[in-house]
């Protein structure tokens, strides 16, 4: 039976499996899936294993309400611990917010140097310091070769990894000669990690394209439960 305990150790194995060696700071890495195949489930995992080890998390989202942000993370949490009393949920919840700040963009207004100017904030005077930016809904097929590389320089100069995901599209079959997709199949050496997400009959396939700055095609043993957003074994 799950408990906060394990739900922390299950956690935290999961992603380590999927993600094999994880982001260092001054690092990128991007999740590559078609509209509803699980990107924001998987950024949420990604900055729930960092806000579980008590690391702070900047969750960026892009036209998108933090509420519903919130809502992936009380969603998720909650299918975790289905089986546990209201009282568990409420104490892992009190645990990880002081750790988790969410900011969103509005009608396009993101860009680098804005991301900049709230992390000099954040650091300077609310004294929040995050281990890992989580960029959500970066429009990659209007965002230029130079938005991703501000993104990727002001990752080293504070330390952080940043995370994002990309959409991809059943239309357009574009891939590089690494194996990488459109939309990221002509910045895929700004990337230090790149996953693909699968959308199966039964679970959504996890795959590894990069890890550690080198290309492979690896398919880890675990997959994401598009009805619980759940990572699982197998």
């Amino acid at each position: 039976m799950l408990t906060e305990q394990s739900m922390n150790q299950d956690s935290t194995l999961l992603v380590d499996m999927a993600l094999r060696n994880p982001l260092r700071p001054g690092e990128i890495g991007v999740l590559l899936a078609r509209a509803g195949a699980g990107k924001t489930a998987c950024l949420t995992h990604i900055a729930l294993e960092h806000l579980l080890r008590g690391r702070p998390v900047l969750h960026v989202c892009i036209d998108i309400m933090p509420d519903k942000i919130k809502q992936w993370y009380l969603e998720v949490i909650r299918n975790a611990l289905a089986a546990k009393p209201p009282a568990a949920l409420a104490r892992l919840q009190q645990k990880i917010e002081p750790h988790r700040f969410i900011l969103s963009y509005l009608n396009r207004t993101f860009s680098p140097g804005k991301l900049e100017q709230s992390l000099k904030n954040l650091t300077e005077q609310a004294k929040f310091n995050p281990a890992v930016v989580v960029l959500d809904g970066l429009d990659f097929e209007n965002t230029d070769r130079k938005v991703l590389a501000e993104i990727k320089d002001l990752a080293k100069r504070y330390g952080v990894a940043v995370w994002m995901s990309a959409r991809t599209h059943r239309h357009i079959s574009r891939v590089n000669e690494r194996g990488v997709p459109y939309p990221c199949d002509t910045t895929d050496d700004l990337f230090e990690s790149i996953v693909l997400l699968e959308p199966g009959t039964e679970a959504i396939r996890i795959m590894i394209l990069k890890r550690d700055n080198r290309y492979c095609s690896e398919s880890p043993e675990v997959t994401l439960n598009p009805r619980t957003h759940l990572l699982q074994k197998g």
